[in-house]
C-alpha cells in the first residue's frame, strides 16, 4: 500500500489556509482589498480544483475503482454543496454554484476522461481554456450571480410562488456554463488539467515528474503574467463595468463579487496560466519542501479539508459575518484587525482537525464521517 503524499496534504493546507482568509474577507475586512491580498486570496480555489483533479486521477491510476465509485463520491460532494447553500447561506441549490459543485461533477467525468489518449486529454483542456472567452463574449458575464434566498428581508418564508417568479428570472443554466461563481467554463478544465498531470505522478519517478512540473509550470507562469501585463487589467474598479453580451470590456476589469476579491471575476486565461503555473512550481517545491516543521503543521488542514470548508463557511454564516456575535458585531477592520481574527479563525480549525485526527487514529468509520472528516 502507498504511504500517504505529504506533499499533497502540504499543499491542501496552504490551499485552506488562503481559502479562510479570502471567505473572511467580504464580512471582515475593508475594501478595497490590497492587491496582494487579492492574490494571496486567489490561490485557494485553483489548488483546491486542480488537487482534486489530480487525486481522483491518481486513485484511477494504481487503484482501478469502478465508476460507482467516482459516482458516489461525486454526489455526496455536489449533496454537500446544496446543503451548504440552503441550510447555511439560505440561498436556492444550484443557481450560484460554489466550488464543491464543480469538484464534485469532475469526480466521474475523469474517470472517462483519463481512459481518452494523452493527445485527446490535450485538446480538450486546451478547447476548454479557450472557448470560455468566447462563451463569456456571447453571452455576456454579470457583475454578481444571482441567487434566490428561502427568506424575505423580514425573515418569512417566501410562498413556492414567490420562489418560482424569481427562479424564471435567473439564467440557471448561464449561470452554470459561465457567470456562477465557479462555471463549468473554465473550472473544469482546471480540474481535468489535475486530472492529466495526476496521471502522470504515479508513471514517473519523483525526480523526473518534479522537473517536468517544475519546468511546465515556469514557462506557464512567465507566459501568463507576461500576457497578463500586457492585457494592463484595472488593479481595482467595478466602476462602470459593462458586462453585457458582446462587449469585451469585462476582460480588462478584475472585479469584486460582493466583497470576494479574487482575482478570477471573470475568470480569464491569462488569470490561469499565471496562477496554475505558480502550483506547478509548488508541486516539486513542496515535494522538497514537505518535512519542514511549519509546513507540517499545514497538514493537518490537508487532511481534513472538507471538514475545514463545512466548518469555516459555518463560522462565517453564523459567527463571523452576525451582528448577533461579538466577532462579528465588531464588524469590519483594517489589515492588522483582520489579521488577527483571521488567525484566530485558523487556529480554531486547526485545533478541531488536529483534535478529530488524534481521536480517529487506529479506529474505522462509516464511508460519509471518513469522507467529511477526513483525517
Amino acid at each position: 500500500m502507498k504511504q500517504r503524499d505529504v506533499s499533497i496534504d502540504v499543499l491542501r493546507g496552504i490551499a485552506i489556509f488562503t481559502m479562510i482568509a479570502a471567505n473572511m474577507a467580504p464580512y471582515n475586512y475593508l475594501e478595497p482589498h490590497p492587491f496582494l491580498f487579492r492574490i494571496f486570496g486567489s490561490v485557494a480555489a485553483p489548488m483546491f480544483v486542480f488537487l482534486a483533479g489530480m487525486m481522483v486521477s491518481y486513485t484511477a491510476t494504481i487503484k482501478s475503482h469502478p465508476l460507482k465509485y467516482y459516482l458516489k463520491r461525486g454526489v455526496v460532494t455536489i449533496l454537500m454543496a446544496a446543503c451548504i447553500d440552503s441550510f447555511i447561506w439560505d440561498i436556492f441549490p444550484f443557481i450560484t454554484y460554489d466550488v464543491l459543485y464543480v469538484i464534485g461533477l469532475a469526480m466521474p467525468l475523469i474517470y472517462f476522461f483519463i481512459k481518452l489518449k494523452r493527445t485527446y486529454q490535450v485538446l480538450l483542456i486546451v478547447s476548454i481554456f479557450i472557448l470560455t472567452p468566447f462563451l463569456q463574449y456571447y453571452f455576456g458575464y454579470s457583475e454578481s450571480p444571482s441567487e434566490l434566498s428561502f427568506h424575505d428581508e423580514e425573515g418569512n418564508l417566501l410562498s413556492w410562488n414567490q420562489m418560482s417568479e424569481t427562479l424564471q428570472t435567473i439564467s440557471i443554466w448561464k449561470q452554470f456554463l459561465i457567470e456562477g461563481w465557479f462555471p463549468l467554463f473554465p473550472w473544469i478544465g482546471v480540474s481535468l488539467l489535475g486530472a492529466f498531470v495526476g496521471s502522470f505522478k504515479f508513471k514517473l519517478s519523483p525526480q523526473d515528474f518534479n522537473r517536468n512540473v517544475g519546468i511546465a509550470g515556469a514557462l506557464m507562469f512567465v507566459t501568463g503574467l507576461a500576457y497578463w501585463i500586457i492585457q494592463m487589467p484595472y488593479i481595482y474598479t467595478n466602476e462602470h463595468f459593462d458586462g453585457a453580451a458582446h462587449s469585451a470590456q469585462f476582460w480588462n476589469t478584475l472585479l469584486t463579487r460582493e466583497g470576494y476579491s479574487e482575482l478570477f471575476y471573470p475568470p480569464t486565461l491569462f488569470y490561469f496560466m499565471t496562477f496554475l503555473g505558480a502550483i506547478l512550481m509548488l508541486i516539486p517545491t513542496m515535494y522538497k519542501l514537505q518535512n519542514n516543521t511549519v509546513l507540517q503543521h499545514l497538514t493537518v488542514f490537508g487532511k481534513s479539508s472538507m471538514l475545514v470548508y463545512l466548518l469555516h463557511t459555518i463560522f462565517i454564516a453564523t459567527i463571523f459575518s452576525n451582528e448577533d456575535f461579538i466577532l462579528g458585531n465588531i464588524g469590519q477592520h483594517n489589515l492588522l484587525g483582520f489579521t488577527g481574527l483571521f488567525l484566530l479563525h485558523a487556529i480554531v480549525l486547526w485545533l478541531i482537525c488536529f483534535g478529530w485526527q488524534k481521536f480517529k487514529k487506529g479506529k474505522q468509520f462509516p464511508f460519509l464521517i471518513n469522507f467529511i472528516f477526513g483525517g
